[in-house]
């Protein structure tokens, strides 16, 4: 991949894109759709050369392509960005859900806020409910590290002892988590949801610890 950590960096960091086959992805951002023709007219350079940063965009999977029929003549073909290239562009999602937070937090009652954020776990997890319900115990562990790495976190489970710990090492809402503290409950209920059991948080990123754990209750601390 060509772009991830150059292009995405200057993009996220609101730099404007600078080499030839960023300047075809920003002509490509604004056309919508457009051909090898008008991407060199837009961004002044030959269509051959054009052509060449396409077929490297094509096999990194940030732009496709599309046959168009003509009344007469050949097909034309048309290219346009998939949506994984929309990640290459500023994403503002963590200052905007700080301010939803912000908003809900300053005008409903602090055990309404904290029941929205245990509704978005439910929410989470209502789906997998029928699916989980005849599982057994290990099987349901393993599934849940299937749905936490879905949702962005990076986590294990881990025998500590005759306990049986879930640790996490990466947590995708950390960030907003220093400001909003509540989005906690999201993984811990999410957790007990899938489990089937309390577990009890015995670490957090939050308080400086390197990770965050969650230790099942007692009745779940047997190695099945």
């Amino acid at each position: 991949m060509l772009y991830s950590p150059a292009v995405g960096a200057r993009f996220k960091s609101g730099r404007a894109m600078t080499s030839t086959r960023d300047a075809v992805l920003e002509a490509l951002k604004a056309a919508g759709r457009a051909t090898v023709n008008q991407l060199a007219e837009k961004v002044g350079v030959k269509a051959v050369t054009v052509r060449h940063h396409l077929n490297v965009l094509l096999a990194d999977g940030l732009v496709a392509i599309e046959e168009r029929r003509q009344p007469v003549g050949r097909p034309i073909h048309v290219y346009y960005l998939t949506e994984k290239a929309e990640n290459l562009f500023p994403q503002r999602y963590r200052a905007l859900v700080e301010r939803l937070l912000d908003q809900l937090k300053g005008q409903l009652p602090p055990e309404v806020f904290r029941q929205i954020i245990a509704d978005l776990a439910m929410a989470i997890a209502r789906d997998l409910q029928k699916e989980l319900e005849n599982l057994p115990p290990h099987e349901r562990r393993e599934r849940l590290i299937e749905v936490l790495a879905q949702e962005g976190f990076m986590a294990e489970w881990r025998h500590n002892g005759d306990t049986i710990e879930l640790v996490e090492y990466h947590c995708p809402y950390y960030h907003v988590g220093q400001r909003h503290p509540e989005v906690c409950q999201i993984d811990e209920t999410l957790i007990r949801i899938v489990v089937g059991t309390d577990v009890e948080k015995d670490k957090c990123l939050l308080t400086g610890d390197q990770v965050c754990t969650f230790v099942l209750a007692d009745e779940e601390n047997t190695v099945s």
